[in-house]
């Protein structure tokens, strides 16, 4: 790969180019900037060949065509997995407020609920039928399957917990009865990771990176993703500002009103905070990354919130405290 992928940056950059290994997310991509003088990229390496028409392409193909900040495709090997790609730097929204603190916020979020404006409004447009986005969703069977990740690998995995056969016929009920819930809701473009590590600061505007999974999927979903971030903590009045931004401009262009929409995104945001549970299991038990178990008690947190206040999951809160909710680390 170094080969090939250091010959792919100097055709773009020029033979002086340099690769160096850069920190990657909770996939098996690496990512290396490749740099030459002042000029950076970023190279991404699958680790397989990509189709022409990859997730990451056709994605990137309706971004970009309805002006979403996605960084510039410079050149690409698909025979070796290898893309080389504008750099947006190092810096995501989460460290940005880590270091800024809360009043640094608003400006970013509201930039954020408009991007999330414009996938809905804008990108079904931009698919064509072959698209992965428009042949896949996030739909009652996906959520079944991140809700059985969540029971291998958080439950039985990283607490070692062994239901009764009761239990888990409870818990199979309430699995089904989410994702159902959640299925019902209306579909539109979803980024699907659109969290606060996925979104670069550039300047005083945002980047948009991990977009190959973009696909169909409920209209509450990248809110969730944004404003139940189990990777950073938010101010209970700026979710609440980016709440009123976004019922107004996701939920009544759909005829949903503002009570309704909160209903939809308590709903979905409990889904995904139930999935991130299941990834920081697997990624503590299977890919040795400790460190995604500080995340743990913030998203217990959020969980817990959610639960309490919708009485249509109040049936299950018990099996939900003994096994989820009563985590020490």
């Amino acid at each position: 790969m170094t080969e090939r992928g250091l010959a792919l940056a100097r055709r773009a950059l020029g033979p002086a180019a340099t690769l160096t290994e850069v920190a990657g997310d909770a996939s098996t991509r690496r990512f290396y900037r490749a740099a030459s003088g002042p000029s950076t990229a970023i190279l991404m390496v699958h680790g397989e060949a990509l189709a022409p028409d990859a997730p990451l392409f056709s994605n990137h193909r309706i971004l970009e065509a309805i002006g979403a900040p996605v960084p510039r495709l410079i050149d690409r090997d698909e025979a070796e997995g290898l893309v080389l790609v504008e750099d947006f730097g190092d810096l995501t929204l989460q460290r940005h407020l880590q270091a800024a603190g809360a009043g640094g916020a608003p400006p970013f979020y509201r930039q954020a609920c408009d991007l999330i404006a414009l996938f809905q409004s804008r990108a079904p447009a931009a698919m064509l039928p072959g698209d992965f986005a428009a042949r896949n969703a996030l739909d009652r069977e996906r959520f079944l399957f991140e809700l059985d990740h969540f029971h291998r690998h958080f439950i039985r995995g990283l607490r070692g917990l062994a239901p009764t056969g009761s239990e888990e016929a409870l818990m199979g009920r309430f699995y089904a009865d989410l994702a159902d819930a959640c299925d019902r809701l209306p579909r539109v473009y979803c980024h699907r990771d659109f969290q606060s590590r996925n979104l670069m600061v550039v300047g005083d505007r945002l980047g948009l990176v991990d977009i190959q999974d973009a696909r169909m999927g409920p209209y509450t979903y990248d809110a969730a993703s944004l404003l139940r971030d189990s990777s950073l903590d938010l101010e209970p009045a700026l979710v609440r500002e980016m709440l009123d931004h976004l019922a107004r401009s996701i939920a009544a262009p759909l005829g949903i009103g503002p009570e309704e929409f909160r209903c939809d995104f308590d709903l979905m945001a409990l889904e995904r905070n139930i999935k991130d549970l299941g990834t920081f299991g697997y990624m503590a038990t299977e890919r040795g990354r400790r460190d995604y178990l500080a995340y743990i008690p913030r998203t217990l947190e959020l969980i817990r919130r959610t639960v309490a206040g919708d009485r249509r999951w109040h049936h299950v809160h018990p099996w939900l405290e003994r096994f989820v909710l009563d985590w020490t680390g």
